[in-house]
């Protein structure tokens, strides 16, 4: 057989896996003749002592076989594969062929053991390597009947009738295979094809996308440090064109608050741009909510708005605090614009069924409009004049830099709450991190 005749594409159906099912094809095979043969013990006689040896030794290196090809991993190499798919068939075979005539008839059940080469070939090789198997199981079935009349004479022709029966049904059995296995193939050649293209097609939007983020992303970059430029430029130019000192004085004023606004804008840009790894370590997120709320409390108290720290436990969480403060602070400066005089910003967390940590930021302020909730965690979109819009893009970087996501959790009049979630993040020994037991 010639390795052009073997069929070597394996990538839609591991080898070792197909192979295994017709190990285990035959051992069911082999199982179900002895039963056949026991139950009509009576007709066909004891089976003679070759024949239990070659069953039995049969069985042995069938099993082999299972365990050995069980132990390759990841798999054989394809010349590997080649030499053992013909080892495989021509055993197959010749131990079809001696058990049919150790059967000790002319048309010994035993017989059937040929068709598994057959069906063997029909999905290993191609359409003439297929063929010449069928060919050698046809030759090898008149040889064995042929065979027995010559040791138990007189001859029966009808013997040969049989026979030329069974060579049909090998023959009809291998077509029908390997038609079944050729549109298989055919299907998943398609199939591959299709997802082929649809990688390409994926590759090139993914590129398209990111060229047009760049470019969405350079406009407004542009276009946020254009204005407060702008307002520099031309408030030093009118205050040194003035000669009333409090005019200059304003317009120094304003262009160092426009300074100001432009060194914020630089800043919040860099945090975003970095999207840094978090150095996660076991702490206790009640110290870093109370620290946050510390942060911000006189700002709260000047705006007349109260903060609420609830945080039920004091089990740890392997986080990296200072990223986690960072989109707390975030956070918590929107809730408090957003919230009324006299309202309450409430900053907590827990740790759910899951051990994941979930901490959360609930102010009482306007429900956020729906045509807003689709921009809101896009790089420089902001509902405020002064606003950078980088505070929750910022959020959003470092929740999912912890493996997590932010999302609005409830959206209505007077409640409107972010969560971050950050999984697994209160697992004992999880994948980041030592556990403070340890």
């Amino acid at each position: 057989m010639s390795e052009a005749a073997l069929i070597t594409n394996e990538s839609q159906e591991p080898f070792g896996r197909r192979e295994s099912i017709l190990i285990l094809l035959n051992l069911a095979v082999l199982a179900a003749l002895l039963v056949v043969h026991t139950a009509f013990l009576s007709l066909l006689g004891p089976p003679s002592r070759l024949l239990v040896i070659a069953l039995a030794t049969r069985f042995v290196m069938l099993f082999a076989e299972l365990i050995w090809l069980q132990k390759q991993k990841p798999g054989l190499n394809p010349v590997a594969e080649q030499y053992y798919a013909c080892y495989s068939i021509i055993t197959n075979i010749a131990f079809a062929f001696m058990a049919s005539y150790l059967g000790g008839a002319a048309d010994s059940h035993y017989s059937v053991l040929m068709v598994l080469p057959v069906i063997a070939a029909a999905t290993r090789f191609d359409l003439p390597g297929t063929l010449l198997v069928v060919s050698i199981a046809v030759t090898l079935t008149f040889l064995e009947v042929w065979l027995f009349f010559r040791s138990y004479p007189p001859l029966e022709i009808s013997e040969f009738f049989e026979a030329a029966t069974v060579s049909l049904i090998f023959i009809v059995v291998a077509l029908v295979v390997r038609l079944l296995v050729g549109n298989l193939r055919q299907e998943e050649l398609k199939l591959a094809k299709s997802l082929e293209t649809l990688k390409k097609v994926q590759s090139k939007l993914v590129a398209e996308e990111k060229l047009a983020a760049i470019g969405r992303l350079s406009s407004a970059i542009a276009h946020e440090i254009r204005n407060p430029v702008a307002m520099i430029s031309s408030s030093l130019t009118a205050g040194k064109q003035s000669e009333d000192a409090e005019v200059r004085d304003e317009m120094f004023n304003i262009a160092a608050q426009e300074a100001t606004r432009l060194e914020r804008l630089t800043t919040d840009f860099l945090s975003y741009a970095r999207g840094k790894e978090p150095e996660r370590k076991w702490t206790n997120p009640a110290l870093t909510l109370g620290y946050v709320a510390g942060l911000l409390r006189d700002r709260a108290t000047d705006a007349g708005i109260t903060i609420i720290v609830d945080y039920p436990d004091d089990a740890p969480a392997n986080v990296d605090d200072f990223q986690i403060q960072q989109a707390l602070l975030n956070l918590m400066t929107n809730a408090i614009e957003a919230t009324p005089r006299g309202g309450k910003v409430r900053l907590g967390g827990s740790l759910n069924r899951r051990r994941d940590l979930v901490l959360f930021v609930e102010n009482e302020g306007q429900q956020i409009h729906q045509d807003v909730l689709s921009k809101i965690f896009e790089p420089f979109f902001s509902t405020r004049v002064k606003g950078t819009g980088l505070g929750l893009a910022i959020v959003r970087n470092i929740a999912q830099a912890h493996r997590g996501s932010v999302e609005i959790a409830f959206n209505q009049p007077g409640r409107v709450r972010f969560e971050i979630i950050i999984p697994e993040a209160g697992i004992k020994g999880g994948s980041d991190g030592t556990h403070p037991d340890r």
